[in-house]
Parts: structure tokens; C-alpha cells; sequence
């Protein structure tokens, strides 16, 4: 049963799942519109809800965590200079999931796009 589970596991270890996230949440904040798979996605809007609710409140010692968790300087600065200003009188929501309606093309799994509200 999957009482009190609420993680979407992916079928990844916990070290290459949280290393997806990042990666997808990096790609999110740089192209502000990404386009993967609905269980993804699903996955990706809480982790990119909970990580801007955390970036609206950072500190220094936060955004230096930032700055090493994203691994990219330009998702980094982008994060902190146009995206954070954005929703500083939202209290949650930033992301949207959109899906889409044609399965893909080969396996027919269903698509979904993730962007900033």
C-alpha cells in the first residue's frame, strides 16, 4: 500500500532523482518553458514550487547553496535577478503543467509542458 507516500520515485535511485530534478529545474529556469514526460512534470512543479518559495527568503548562506545546487551561473543569475523579483507578492504557484494531448511518438507516453506562471 502507499499510505503516507507522497514522492514520485521515478524509477531512480534517490541520488539520480534528486540530480533529474536539478537538472530539469536548471533547464526550467533558463528556457522558462520545458517540455517532458507527465510523471516528470508532476514531480518537477512541487520541487520548483518548494526551491523559488525558498529562493524569495534567501539569505546569503542560501543564495551560495543555490548558486552549488543549480551548477550553472547563468540559471543562477537568471533565478535571482528575473524570476524571484517576479513573485514577490505571490505566495506559491509559480509553476504551471499543461498536458498535451498526443502521446510520443515511439512509446506513446503522454507529454506535458512545465512553465512559469
Amino acid at each position: 500500500m502507499r499510505h503516507g507516500k507522497k514522492i514520485a520515485k521515478l524509477g531512480r535511485t534517490k541520488a539520480h532523482r534528486k540530480a533529474t530534478l536539478n537538472n530539469l529545474f536548471c533547464a526550467l529556469i533558463i528556457n522558462e518553458s520545458i517540455k517532458t514526460t507527465k510523471s516528470k512534470a508532476k514531480a518537477l512543479k512541487s520541487f520548483a514550487d518548494k526551491k523559488i518559495a525558498c529562493a524569495l527568503t534567501a539569505d546569503l548562506n542560501r543564495k551560495r547553496k543555490f548558486k552549488s545546487e543549480l551548477g550553472s551561473k547563468q540559471a543562477y543569475y537568471k533565478l535571482f535577478e528575473t524570476i524571484v523579483p517576479q513573485y514577490k507578492e505571490r505566495s506559491g504557484g509559480y509553476v504551471r503543467v499543461i498536458d498535451l494531448s498526443l502521446g510520443r511518438r515511439g512509446d506513446g507516453t503522454i507529454e506535458s509542458i512545465v512553465e512559469f506562471v
